[in-house]
């Protein structure tokens, strides 16, 4: 067998009367495995295990820890620092000898005594079996011990003599983290077909405003003033809070007097594209799809129904290996999509169908809580048609590659500034910017949604700015979510200042630096990037602006439309400041607008030694311009065009 990055020796920990056997493939980076039943009887599988000792000191390492889905702890951990607080603590076990760090599907690990410091491992299929990574350190930190991989293979049984070929999973060591990762993400979208959309979307959504409290009125009139402003959101997406029961999904309640089909289709008259939420795989206890076709969902081993407790209620889940659980999943999709005309859905709550098989009965032998998920998203994208944006919300990532459109991957916004691991601004951007290296690879990622008014709000004028920064940096999907008529102009021309997104996710200056960096930049070609700085702390904090920039870059701050000045920014308690940054160029040119982070509605041409600008958006913006050797700013108003020599 060819030597393993870092000089790796796996050993196999598996149940009497199993062969667990690997083998690397340095060409194309991969570590197979096979687990073979050599004993007389049928085996049942649990887990295999192949742990690889290191005995290699950590100092200045870190680990970036990995979840399953949005809400699981994703953060890097700088060795020897203390527990970063606010999280789960579901990554980390200790016995008083040992600590152990658990991340899931992947794993990243730097150690600057190593020739190649940066090592990732990590699973490159997700349609069958989860991979834990496991990295056991010493109490103090000062050695890493191992690293292992944990198979879970619950409800798989090998006839005698049967031999079982595992997901392949990724070895790779080099010189930096980034490229690593960067790598192991190329590797799965090719391994899985990822879907990456043309563009990155842009919508309204009814929850962070209504809740489930939406009305069909609450829809209509943000509707009505979307296309009186001629708002640039592509869809709008009706929330939670419409449905008669969680899965009673095609009957509206009495809050809405309207079929789905006419909403959807006075949507589309406004100029949008309807979008729907939907939260297929659960069905509450008292819906009427339940009481009346309890056998879509799965049972215990005792024949009861499982319900699992959801802040939809107490639920019953999906078996989508079973064909009326299918027939069900195709006639609400098939519904919503070709009867209804809804060309985006917010599919929510799928993790819940990840069950343990040796907990519930699945409909078809073999099934496991990875492939219930993903046949129950086969089958919405089946019935949904490759036309349908589909978004994951609370879904398994890996077992989602390649059918959905767009993936949640943090928690969710809430308007207060930091509630530990519930909803809030702060958690919510430090894990999305934790799994920027995801968006453009697997899918768009959806930072969940800008929320700016200032009022029904506990977030601070600082506090909003940081959103705004941190669902900039992310590259991924922009999604309105204030009641839109009551939004004052300013905060207005904040949040549209993002649409379009510019659909490149940003790197942190410092991979190390955990559990999330504080600087962060996006290079968008054609020499202009942005560039982030995030005061994750309750004091303030000074940033030292041109220690992010590139020899003969400049910068324009976008929040205060106007450029970036002489000295160092301060940054207020829990503030984000967002640079558009240009590279040398050749002058008189465009080098900032406050409009417009794409540069939309803003017509620049160049002509014989000078520079045209003319903003055909409805509102005023600032503009930065570099001419005869200085630079300066300059409002134009809606329609407004102006020479500068």
């Amino acid at each position: 067998m060819t030597e393993l990055p870092w000089g790796l020796e796996f050993s196999a920990e598996a149940e009497a009367g199993l062969a667990v056997r690997h083998s690397f493939d340095a060409l194309d980076a991969r570590l197979s495995v096979t687990v073979a039943n050599t004993g007389g009887d049928a085996a049942a599988l649990k887990r295999v295990r192949l742990t690889a000792p290191l005995d290699l000191p950590a100092a200045d390492g870190s680990l970036w820890i990995q979840g399953r889905y949005m809400q699981m702890d994703a953060f890097v951990h700088a060795f020897g620092t203390p527990e970063p607080e606010g999280y789960s603590g579901d990554a980390v076990r200790t016995d008083g000898e040992t600590r152990r760090y658990r991340s899931r599907e992947m794993v990243a690990l730097t150690l600057p005594v190593r020739a190649t410091p940066a090592f990732v491992a990590g699973s490159l299929r997700g349609d069958r079996f989860f991979l834990d990574l496991e990295v056991e350190l010493d109490a103090e930190e000062t050695v890493v011990r191992s690293i292992a991989l944990v198979f879970d293979l619950t409800g798989t049984t090998l006839a005698p003599g049967e031999t079982l070929a595992l997901q392949p999973v990724l070895l790779s060591e080099g010189r930096g983290v980034l490229p690593q990762v960067d790598l192991y993400a190329d590797e799965v979208a090719a391994e899985m077909g990822a879907r990456v959309p043309g563009r990155v979307p842009t919508a309204w959504c009814s929850w962070y405003q209504f809740y489930d409290r939406v009305t069909e009125e609450d829809v209509i009139r943000n509707l009505e003033a979307m296309r009186a402003s001629n708002h640039p959101a592509e869809f709008v997406q009706i929330d939670d809070g419409y449905q008669a029961a969680t899965g009673d999904w095609l009957r509206p309640n009495a809050k809405f007097t309207s079929s789905l089909g006419d909403l959807a289709a006075r949507i589309r008259e406004a100029g949008y594209r309807p979008g729907i939420w939907l939260a297929p795989l659960v069905l509450h206890e008292s819906s009427e799809v339940l009481r009346e076709h309890p056998e879509i969902a799965l049972h215990r081993p005792d024949g009861d129904l499982l319900f699992v407790d959801t802040w939809l209620g107490r639920c019953a889940v999906v078996d989508c290996s079973h064909p009326q659980g299918e027939a069900f999943l195709r006639g609400v999709v098939g519904t919503m999509v070709k009867g209804f005309g809804y060309e985006y859905l917010k599919l929510d709550a799928m993790a819940f169908a990840a069950q343990p098989a040796d907990q519930v009965r699945y409909h078809t032998p073999g099934t496991t809580a990875a492939s219930n998920v993903r046949r129950g998203l086969e089958i919405i994208r089946e019935a949904a048609g490759d036309d349908t944006f589909l978004l994951g919300c609370t879904c398994h990532f890996l077992p989602a590659a390649g059918l959905v459109d767009g993936m949640r991957v943090g928690p969710d916004v809430k308007a207060v500034w930091n509630d530990g691991p519930n909803p809030s601004v702060r958690h919510a951007m430090r894990m999305t910017l934790a799994r920027n290296w995801m968006h453009g690879k697997w899918w768009a990622n959806d930072p969940d949604c800008l929320i700016v008014r200032d009022t029904d709000t506990a977030l601070s004028e600082a506090e909003t700015r940081f959103l705004a920064t941190g669902i900039a940096l992310s590259g991924g999907m922009v999604v309105a979510s204030d009641d839109l008529p009551a939004v004052p102009e300013a905060r207005r021309a904040m949040a549209l200042t993002l649409f379009p997104p510019t659909g490149v996710a940003a790197l942190p200056y410092d991979p190390g630096e955990g559990p999330v960096a504080g600087a962060w930049r996006a290079d968008l070609g054609e020499g202009r990037a942005l560039v982030g700085a995030l005061n994750w702390d309750d004091t303030p904090r000074w940033v030292v602006w041109t220690e992010l920039l590139r020899p003969g870059e400049v910068a324009f701050d976008v929040w205060n439309a106007r450029l970036a000045g002489m000295g160092d920014l301060l940054l207020r308690p829990h503030e984000g400041v967002l640079l558009q940054v240009t590279a040398m160029g050749q002058a008189p040119r465009l080098i900032g607008d406050s409009g417009s982070l794409t540069r939309k509605d803003l017509f620049v041409r160049q002509v014989s030694g000078r520079v045209q600008v003319r903003n055909d958006s409805a509102r005023p913006r600032v503009v930065a311009i570099e001419a005869r050797g200085q630079r300066f700013d300059v409002e134009i108003a809606p329609g407004e065009m102006r020479w500068f020599d």
